[in-house]
């Protein structure tokens, strides 16, 4: 039985406004390539590559749901432009809730009936602040912008390169245990955690701390800077 899962870091899930700044700054400052994008109702969300292939998706309202209980509006609303979630893709996702569920994982909002896209989400209190989707799609990047005609563009020879996220747990220990289950190879260096997927462009680091959630994002090629509301989570080096 499987006791970690058969997944790959997909992407990096960041809640801002819909007013079009951050699609400004990430697509025409920064220069990064357009991946897919789309609405439901309940949110839109936009994906960009960056340099090094690392993905970025903005995560907003949709326009048509008012509502103050739309969850990235709330979130927005509670913690400002911020990492919101990190999107695991996954060979067979049934398979990998088991694997979840063997582990003493909370599985929650599973949707397994969609021919092309099936999900599932822990929640933050379980994963150290963030929410961690878990997802299959039955194609990849180029087919999904093929069936949505949405027209794909590469990143520009001089865009920024994504690394991933830098997260703080209060116990690396737990944080080790929980994001082998996740899939990740953990490695320790200089009291920090680095969760990598081989496959994947982007990886997690770790390092001791509370409260426990997102503290920016990783990049090369930019100078640190604070988060900017509309716009970006903190970028630190």
């Amino acid at each position: 039985m499987l006791t970690t899962l058969d997944a790959v870091l997909d992407h990096v899930a960041v809640a801002v406004p819909l007013d079009g700044r951050a699609d400004r700054w990430w697509g025409e400052e920064l220069n990064a390539g357009s991946v897919s994008g789309g609405r439901n109702g309940v949110f839109t969300a936009r994906q960009y590559r960056l340099g090094g292939g690392g993905k970025l998706e903005l995560l907003s309202p949709d326009p048509g749901d008012s509502s103050a209980q739309n969850f990235v509006r709330a979130f927005i609303d509670r913690f400002g432009t911020a990492i919101h979630h990190l999107t695991l893709k996954v060979a067979d996702l049934p398979v990998a809730l088991g694997v979840l569920e063997s582990a003493g994982l909370d599985v929650v909002d599973a949707a397994l009936d969609d021919p092309h896209w099936r999900e599932a989400f822990l929640r933050p209190k379980q994963v150290g602040g963030l929410v961690v989707q878990v997802a299959w799609s039955d194609g990849g990047d180029e087919e999904w912008s093929r069936r949505i005609g949405f027209p794909a563009t590469p990143p520009a020879p001089d865009t920024p390169v994504l690394l991933g996220p830098r997260l703080r747990h209060p116990d690396l220990a737990a944080a080790r245990r929980l994001w082998t289950v996740l899939g990740a190879q953990v490695s320790e260096d200089g009291g920090r955690l680095h969760c990598r997927w081989p496959v994947s462009p982007l990886d997690v680091e770790v390092v001791a701390g509370a409260p426990a959630g997102p503290v920016g994002l990783r990049m090369t090629g930019i100078s640190p800077r604070p988060a900017e509301h509309g716009v970006c989570p903190a970028i630190v080096d």
